[in-house]
């Protein structure tokens, strides 16, 4: 099969590319940098969705294609900056639609969207499963109104036409990712727990969220939205045995610090649709590949 995957240039790609090319698969990446992280096999492309031909472009790329993949994002360094999240709005709002109406042109069978479940509104200690509401708050629109416009777009897609399918991911951890600066941080004493700290989080290695990425692709999962996340954790039990894991200060409580909403995320459906289970764990020390 071949596959085209959409910003598959970073921490994603790094296990995804990989992956595809072991089990035969030729692949083509399309990101505006990064690309000479990729394996030598893969073919190129420098380019952004935002860019004004992107669609026509795609369009013409896409032909021959056998199943695309979008993981384009653009997390900022700096999440509190002025503007930061800019690029990442619009990569989900309208870079969405170029992907979508390429898909179209150039008749492609397959698609998988890459998603987040940090959308979803508070659950407590329930179990979300992908039926759960999302979060419609205004505090969350920066985050949860981008995401909402893009896995709208990606349904409008006829799906006995191409087999779509979105999957919600949780928090990706491993290395190149957020772990990593907590890790720092707890190293450091200066991540303390928000409030009680019995809000749960999912979270997700980002080699184990691409597995998830090539059942849905090799088995065609046609019209679905899944969760894709490794057991949920409450949120204190996380900072003290990520702390215990390095041999960190154990971290303090604090009781002024605002906590994230409580998402305790069921991925069942994944288990069952895709025959997908995660392997490699949120801990540090079960990391394979450094």
């Amino acid at each position: 099969m071949h596959v085209f995957a959409i910003g598959a240039s970073g921490v994603l790609g790094r296990h995804l590319v990989p992956m595809l090319l072991r089990r035969g698969h030729d692949v083509t990446v399309m990101a505006p940098d990064r690309l000479d992280r990729l394996p030598a096999e893969v073919r190129r492309i420098r380019a952004s969705l935002l860019a004004p031909e992107a669609e026509r472009l795609l369009a013409a790329d896409f032909k021959g294609v056998d199943a695309v993949v979008n993981a384009a994002t653009a997390v900022p360094a700096t999440p509190t900056a002025p503007d930061g999240w800019a690029r990442n709005t619009a990569l989900r709002s309208a870079g969405t639609g170029v992907v979508t109406g390429a898909l179209q042109e150039a008749e492609v069978r397959r698609f998988v969207q890459m998603s987040i479940t940090m959308v979803y509104a508070d659950g407590g200690d329930d179990q979300l499963t992908e039926a759960a509401p999302l979060d419609h708050r205004p505090a969350r629109a920066t985050l949860v109104g981008p995401v909402l416009a893009m896995e709208t777009q990606v349904r409008k897609l006829p799906a006995d036409e191409i087999a779509w399918s979105i999957l919600r991911g949780g928090r990706f951890v491993g290395p190149g990712t957020v772990q990593e600066q907590q890790r720092a941080r707890l190293r450091a004493g200066d991540l303390p727990i928000p409030g009680d700290g019995r809000e749960w989080v999912s979270m997700v290695h980002a080699r184990d969220y691409a597995d998830a990425v090539v059942a849905a692709l090799e088995r065609g999962c046609a019209g679905k939205t899944l969760n894709v996340a490794d057991q949920p954790v409450r949120v204190a039990d996380y900072y003290r045995d990520l702390a215990r894991a390095d041999d960190s200060p154990r971290p303090r409580h604090d009781p002024n610090a605002a906590a994230e909403p409580s998402h305790r995320v069921s991925s069942e459906a994944a288990r069952q649709l895709l025959g997908w289970t995660p392997v490699h764990g949120i801990w540090p020390l079960r990391d394979q590949d450094r």
